[in-house]
């Protein structure tokens, strides 16, 4: 206490200290990317439109996946706490008018420097539903994986995004573990309602804490270099790819805490248990239809997509009826049992007889191969109903999180935020100009095309040849194999 003023040397508030999203993580940019993985899909069958929307969604996801590499191989550890004693306060102290976070009842508090990053929960909408999206896009879209070119990399881009995933939610588990944060002010002096770091000098960090919060507010010339009413500890840390000045720090008031879901159904919705069961079981999902697509098995599903599925649903159907029927038929004739089934006394089938061909291996590997079958076709027909709900799921839940956060740092009308979006449209304008070159050739500019073509399809007549000399000679040395075991 100050024996000058009976009032105390100063108080301890709870306080929050954060880093805001980054410009290219914010409101407009973000909804951008899911503009451009819808119209990525509306428009997968033109081709060249497709690969431009997916393109500049594909980067701009790729950018943030490297992003949580970076942020969970550097995760920022809490300092080791140190005892800060504080004056005492009384629970119904007139300074809570003022100091809304006071710390009342308590002669002491732990001070252990950290912050929150709040990209984390950006980086984390992006990349996740990047992941979510591979999954209809590789059941509805055949332009996308026609070619092993283009499907290497979209595959490449999956594996970037599911890495991506799992670095975030990582990161993400570890954000509650940060321990509380506080501020020290003079007890007439309020903080503001958002303060920015302006840097931090070694001198304000002695010994230990509570040397430095008591040295700080005893010696008011000390007071005013600090640049700010109040002395902030959390200003002492650093995050990896952010500006120390970019800290941020806030009274912790209710208003500044994410709003607690009452009721059964809001906690459905906000609960991150039934977020992450649906992204798991769609990496399930995943994980069936790559299996199915690269393991040496042949399937009667004729393929991933579904409108192929659709337009053989009936040769599917039968094929599995033929099978089942097939081995269900009895022994052929010439075996023992079916020489036995034929004597005067056996013209009427016993049950067992009738039974007798489910015993058999025959019975058991066509159930195996239209149990896989049918296994391989419901995952397909399931993951187009839980994919699009998941991803309309995760993403209201996370944008929800975001908004809890705190407001965008910047307006739409800024320039941070407004081009993006100039970017993509001058980016369609080119490529749909390309797309008319050939129109607006002229007649030597022609003559020259097709003269590159026609030596690109003599490269490619020899690539040919080549790979089906390499094939022959394969074949050739395994038969040779075989007739030699």
């Amino acid at each position: 206490m100050d024996n000058n003023t009976g009032s105390p040397l100063f108080i301890a508030n709870e306080a929050l200290c954060y880093y805001p999203i980054s410009t290219i993580y914010n409101s407009c940019p973000r909804y951008l990317f899911y503009a451009l993985l819808i119209a990525s899909c509306v428009t997968r069958w033109t081709g060249w439109l497709a690969d431009v929307f997916l393109g500049a969604a594909a980067t701009y996801a790729g950018t943030a996946a490297i992003q949580t590499f970076i942020m969970v191989s550097s995760i920022q550890k809490p300092q080791d706490p140190g005892p800060v004693s504080i004056p005492w306060m009384p629970a119904n102290s007139s300074l809570l008018n003022e100091f809304p976070s006071l710390i009342t009842e308590r002669d002491h508090v732990l001070v252990s420097p950290a912050s929150y990053e709040l990209d984390a929960d950006a980086v984390m909408a992006i990349v996740v539903t990047g992941y979510l999206v591979f999954l209809p896009l590789q059941c509805w879209s055949r332009i996308l994986t026609h070619d092993r070119a283009r499907n290497l990399l979209f595959y490449v881009w999956n594996a970037l995004m599911l890495a991506g995933s799992i670095c975030a939610l990582v990161y993400a588990a570890r954000t509650p573990k940060i321990p509380v944060q506080y501020m020290f002010c003079y007890p007439d002096i309020p903080p503001f309602g958002d303060t920015s770091n302006d840097g931090w000098q070694a001198s304000w960090r002695t010994s230990t804490w509570n040397n430095s919060v008591w040295q700080t507010f005893s010696n008011i010339s000390q007071w005013g270099q600090l640049g700010d009413i109040c002395l902030n500890p959390c200003f002492n840390t650093t995050q990896i790819l952010r500006q120390s000045t970019s800290l941020h720090s806030v009274t912790a008031t209710d208003e500044t805490e994410a709003p607690r879901s009452h009721g059964f159904w809001r906690a459905v919705l906000y609960s991150k248990r039934y977020i992450y069961s649906l992204i798991i079981l769609c990496l399930i999902l995943n994980c069936l239809l790559l299996t199915y697509r690269f393991l040496p098995y042949r399937s009667r599903v004729p393929s991933a997509q579904i409108v192929v599925i659709w337009k053989d649903r009936k040769r599917i159907w039968n094929s599995f009826k033929e099978e089942m029927q097939s081995a269900m038929r009895p022994i052929p004739i010439g075996s023992d049992s079916q020489q036995e089934d034929l004597t005067p006394t056996n013209k009427k089938k016993s049950p067992m007889t009738r039974i007798r061909p489910i015993f058999t291996r025959r019975f058991l590997r066509a159930f195996l191969h239209i149990s896989v079958d049918a296994i391989i076709l419901f995952g397909i027909i399931f993951s187009m109903i839980v994919s699009p709900f998941t991803i309309v799921a995760f993403v209201g839940w996370i944008e929800f999180q975001i908004y809890n956060d705190g407001p965008s740092q910047e307006s739409p009308r800024q320039v941070g935020q407004w081009a993006y979006l100039v970017s993509i449209a001058l980016l369609v304008i080119s490529a749909g100009i390309l797309t008319l070159k050939y129109k607006i050739a002229s007649l030597t500019e022609l003559e020259n095309e097709i003269e590159d073509t026609k030596k690109h399809l003599d490269y490619l007549e020899k690539r040919k040849d080549e790979k089906s000399t390499a094939d022959t000679f394969h074949l050739r040395g395994l038969r040779d194999q075989i007739k030699g075991n």
